[in-house]
């Protein structure tokens, strides 16, 4: 019995001792696309749309379980009304900036904040597309789509052959519009597959 405790002792501490695949002072490349499932939590009327994501991140290793991740991408996100038949489609050009954490080969946790700027902006009603000043004069007179976005992103991701599988969900901090009820903010779930493409100094 105490044999067998010890083996599963030193299989625990040889899992956990197994290096990354990322490593001390190395950088890494990697394009990335995916898919979005997102809504604006806050307001009742809101239901989950998909959108898509496309772009590149870099990643520097501090040490061989943990690394810095600087990103960018466009990503359509939004939200749709089944009640009034409505989609709003926003595109943002986002930064992220992230901590990844490998406590085993090829697992990352990750963890940081993004910044997002809003690049375009376009509605439906029924269908057809509509401008999208009439939308913004629907919350009101002072109200306006902020050109800026700040999101907490926290994921996980698997690396195997250099492919890495990328789930994450960016929690939006900031109101989508000026003058209005600041509880209405991003909410995307996030999954993509990069290509890490390995480079020394």
């Amino acid at each position: 019995m105490k044999k067998y405790l010890m083996m599963v002792v030193v299989a625990l501490m040889a899992t956990t001792g197994v290096k990354a695949q990322n490593e001390e002072m190395t950088w890494s490349f990697m394009p990335k696309v995916g898919w979005n499932l997102c809504t604006w939590a806050g307001d009742p009327d809101a239901k989950w749309m998909s959108g898509y994501i496309g772009g590149f991140e870099v990643e520097y290793g501090l040490s061989d379980n943990v690394g810095l991740v600087a990103g960018l991408n466009y990503s359509l996100q939004g939200e749709k009304d089944d009640e009034n038949n409505t989609k709003i489609m926003f595109g943002y050009t986002n930064v992220p900036l992230l901590v990844q954490y490998y406590p085993v080969k090829g697992l990352a946790l990750k963890a940081g904040a993004q910044l997002g700027f809003l690049t375009s902006k376009k509605a439906k009603v029924d269908g057809v597309k509509i401008d999208i000043d009439r939308l913004e004069s629907f919350y009101g007179a002072d109200a306006g789509f902020r050109k800026f976005d700040l999101a907490i992103p926290l994921g996980i991701s698997y690396e195997y052959a250099n492919f890495v599988i990328d789930a994450r969900y960016n929690l939006g901090l900031i109101g989508i519009v000026k003058g209005y009820d600041k509880t209405m903010r991003n909410s995307v779930f996030q999954f993509s597959l990069g290509y890490k493409i390995p480079f020394s100094n």
